[in-house]
């Protein structure tokens, strides 16, 4: 029998786990299928919602998201936003005063916050809207500062 050790450049050895059939496997799969968890929320009062909470010296790093209103409210917006609580960034804003709607999107790339931004969606009308939302943790090493985050942005 032989032994191999798969390594980086820099001797890191690389990932293996155990399969489908229980012997173990490489991983070649990326972070957004092997560490993708989901949330969902329906909220329907005028508020602030935190759909995910990144957890402490690490960052959310979104997937795939879907907003869906039921039914048209007079004057009523949705917006989904990243917040810290200090720092806060509005990632789109959805307008449901005309129609009801459904909005879906993937980020092939995934689209990062920032350290301890939490994902957040406001109503400012008692609507009916549901959120379903993928995502990932990112450690500490592969986090940013929101300066540095909004720097390179």
């Amino acid at each position: 029998m032989w032994k191999f050790l798969l390594s980086a450049k820099n001797g890191v050895p690389l990932d293996a786990c155990s399969g489908l059939s229980d012997e173990p496997t490489l991983i070649a799969e990326s972070l957004k299928t092997t560490e993708a968890h989901w949330k969902s929320a329906s909220i329907t009062t005028a508020t602030t919602t935190t759909i995910v909470t990144a957890i402490p010296n690490e960052s959310i790093l979104l997937t795939d998201i879907i907003i869906t209103l039921s039914k048209k409210v007079t004057a009523s917006t949705i917006i989904v936003r990243f917040s810290d609580g200090t720092n806060t960034v509005n990632l789109f804003t959805l307008d449901g005063a005309t129609n009801p709607f459904q909005f879906s999107h993937a980020f092939q790339g995934g689209l990062r916050g920032w350290k301890e931004a939490n994902l957040q969606v406001v109503t400012n009308e008692a609507t009916t809207v549901s959120a379903l939302v993928g995502y990932v943790h990112l450690t500490p090493m592969a986090t940013k500062t929101y300066s540095v985050w909004n720097g390179e942005r």
